[in-house]
């Protein structure tokens, strides 16, 4: 059972024949009212529409912006089903008010994860690095408030010094890039199916660049 705060008084359309409408146990927070109707997510578990927005709420507080279903199947496994925002939207009857935030919240937790995109540290908006190999990012909002142009480093964050920061590094103390110290400074391995000695580690994938850890391997 799934403890999230419920509130409001939402209730489920009667008259939309395209949504299931059953009486049973709340799968969210486990709660039974037979006077109230749920309804039926495509994973096949009932849900009241306060409880979904609650749930769905919750998720997103936490920087999730995919929806799970949290219902307990028969083995006592969480039944993980993806619940897509249109069939969330309908289902929690989400207010206009409701449906800004949910939309807005998912387009900025998305865009975090797949584009390059961080927090300005002057005034918190989500800022687009257009070039990785320059650190330097100009935040419009920030240079528009304070009058003068405000840059700060993709890196360390902290606004930046030098005429023109490196694609590793910027002059502000201790900025330095962790992925590629972490590949400098790998130990180095044997592998166990050849005759390679003295193996780095840690490779970076070619395609993407992203930092894999080689297995299978034994220490030098």
């Amino acid at each position: 059972m799934t403890t999230v705060p419920v509130q409001g008084e939402k209730r489920c359309d009667q008259n939309d024949h395209t949504v299931k409408v059953v009486r049973g146990k709340d799968e969210i927070t486990g709660e039974y009212d037979p006077n109230i109707l749920l309804a039926e997510m495509a994973c096949k578990h009932a849900v009241d529409p306060n409880s979904l927005t609650a749930w769905c709420r919750y998720l997103l507080h936490q920087g999730q912006y995919k929806f799970y279903c949290p219902a307990l199947k028969d083995d006592g496994q969480a039944c993980g089903q993806e619940w897509p925002y249109h069939e969330v939207r309908k289902l929690a009857v989400l207010t206009r008010e409701e449906q800004l935030h949910f939309e807005e919240t998912v387009a900025v937790l998305a865009a975090a994860e797949y584009c390059e995109y961080k927090s300005c540290p002057g005034c918190g908006t989500y800022v687009e690095c257009t070039d990785l190999s320059n650190l330097s990012v100009r935040c419009t909002i920030c240079t528009a408030e304070k009058g003068s142009v405000y840059k700060f480093c993709w890196q360390c964050l902290k606004p930046c010094k030098g005429r023109s920061p490196r694609s590793d590094r910027c002059d502000n103390e201790g900025c330095t890039n962790l992925e590629l110290d972490t590949l400098r400074l790998c130990p180095l391995v044997n592998h166990l199916d050849t005759v390679v000695k003295n193996c780095p580690s840690i490779r970076a994938c070619l395609t993407c660049g992203s930092v894999q850890i080689l297995v299978p391997s034994v220490e030098s």
